[in-house]
């Protein structure tokens, strides 16, 4: 075959692979967080017949002559740039309105044991969670906030995967002597899947929830939050071992242990429990401009579960897709940072870390910026960044394109044809 033929079929590669792409976006036009791809050309290999000279004293230069064999696909791209909000109605829906992505991946292993005599939890511990910038890039990163609560209270999106944040917990120095002003709550920088808080037991006079003058300590239903204890390894340890062992002097006062509940957490004991304790029953859930993930209680109080984590890698058109609306931060992409929309008091780095005694800052990498661009619109999802115009006028000129190199081939095979045919 002539060179041009060998031309031809790399410029009918190319173009299929650019109408597989044009097709891709098509089909995706009404996905929510689908983010549309380009691709582009490339010129192939050249061969030279002859180099390109400078010239001499007698005589002149010459240009080089060089003949291409065609094209080949040059680059396929994202575009990451933000898109349309497509209004749900579902107040845990939620968009990013900007750069970065929703963090999602699994739960945490989780062994809780209840006490079968008070409803109290005795033990509950969690491993795993994020505590080092290092370690962002196992998580799953997506554009779709479709968000809702699962039986055992967290915050999953529609394939099953608990979103990451920042959680509210009980003071781990809680209640403090010396500063019996400080907070009971506080949240925490430790990166874990956003869980509602717990439904508090029935106060009983065996579990301390009543007072001798009648009155109660807490009521059913009041939420129960976990907390980091200093026990078990420092601040960096989310977990709660130990808890929920407070005694109740007679006149009804609590004297706990620091990093220690008040209040026992109703026991589950449902033909279909998920799990041996119950979560708090929220209404009206919705995710704030801010991050937050909100709910009001039964009692009518609103309950913050947390701050929603954003990441954000160094060239976000460089992620790569993995499956579905999931990404990953792999070569291409640079480093993954992790921000929140909010300023948060506890400590600015990963696993709550605060500067060693030496004035020395925990590594960069663990750093949490403080994102004030991007912002959280609920109630709907990010519509597909599709342009369904730009497309078919793509598909025209990709469609002419191929037509063109099939008429090369057909040429190409006439010559030949004319060739085969000198000698009768």
């Amino acid at each position: 075959m002539t060179g041009a033929m060998y031309a031809a079929i790399g410029g009918l590669k190319s173009h299929m692979t650019k109408l597989n792409v044009i097709g891709n976006n098509v089909a995706n036009v009404n996905t929510h967080g689908y983010k549309a791809q380009r691709m582009t050309f490339k010129e192939s290999m050249y061969t030279t017949s002859r180099s390109g000279s400078d010239g001499g004293v007698t005589m002149g230069g010459n240009n080089p002559s060089q003949m291409g064999y065609g094209c080949s696909v040059g680059s396929i791209d994202l575009n990451m740039s933000p898109s349309t909000f497509a209004p749900t109605g579902v107040g845990l829906d939620c968009m990013l309105d900007g750069e970065g992505f929703f963090m999602v991946g699994d739960k945490l292993e989780q062994e809780t044991t209840v006490d079968d005599a008070t409803g109290k939890i005795t033990a509950s511990t969690w491993t795993g969670g994020i505590t080092s910038g290092n370690d962002l890039g196992k998580m799953d990163l997506t554009r779709v906030g479709d968000f809702w609560v699962d039986p055992d209270g967290y915050i999953c999106n529609r394939d099953n995967k608990v979103l990451y944040g920042f959680a509210r917990v009980q003071n781990p120095n809680y209640p403090n002597k010396d500063n019996p002003d400080e907070p009971e709550t506080i949240i925490s920088t430790h990166l874990v899947p956003l869980r509602v808080p717990l439904s508090a037991a029935a106060p009983t006079a065996t579990n301390g929830g009543i007072k001798d003058d009648g009155t109660h300590n807490w009521e059913e239903g009041d939420p129960v939050y976990p907390f980091l204890s200093a026990e078990t390894g420092g601040l960096n340890q989310y977990g709660c071992p130990d808890i929920y062992t407070n005694k109740f002097a007679a006149d009804g006062t609590a004297t706990p242990k620091a990093g220690e509940s008040l209040y026992p957490v109703a026991k589950n004991t449902a033909p279909k429990a998920v799990s041996d304790v119950i979560p708090l029953q929220l209404r009206n859930m919705k995710v704030n401009t801010d991050g937050a993930v909100v709910g009001t209680a039964p009692s009518g109080d609103t309950v913050v579960i947390g701050y929603v984590a954003i990441a954000t890698a160094d060239s976000p058109d460089g992620v790569s897709h993995v499956d579905g609306p999931y990404y990953k931060c792999d070569g291409g992409a640079g480093n993954l940072r992790v921000s929140a929309m909010v300023n948060l008091p506890t400590s600015k780095y990963l696993g709550n870390k605060v500067p060693a005694a030496n004035g020395d800052a925990p590594p960069a990498v663990d750093a949490i910026m403080e994102e004030k661009v991007t912002k959280v619109r609920s109630g709907g999802l990010e519509a597909s960044s599709t342009d369904v115009a730009n497309e078919f006028a793509e598909m025209i000129t990709t469609q002419r394109g191929y037509q063109a190199n099939t008429r090369i081939v057909t040429v190409t095979d006439s010559m030949l044809e004319e060739l085969v045919n000198m000698k009768r």
